[in-house]
């Protein structure tokens, strides 16, 4: 094997690893791929969600507390 032989073998080979994604090999693989894709996609959403939950719930108690103080005050 000459040093260009190697060369290219070696460019062809990083290439494949750093430019393309691997196939999967089974059906296995695909499916758990796509598991990971469908979790990452949906995480920040619910996560929002979940944010804006905590935030509405602090927001309808402090609400609540003052309307009590406010009918409290006027009777």
């Amino acid at each position: 094997m000459t040093i260009s032989e190697l060369l290219s073998r070696v460019r062809a080979a990083l290439a494949d690893a750093l430019l393309f994604p691997p196939d999967p090999d089974t059906a296995g693989q695909a499916n758990d791929a796509l598991q990971e894709v469908t979790r990452w996609a949906w995480l920040p959403p619910l996560s929002g969600v979940a944010i804006a939950e905590d935030r509405a719930l602090r927001t309808h108690e402090n609400a609540a507390a003052n309307a009590a103080e406010q009918a409290e005050k006027t009777h």
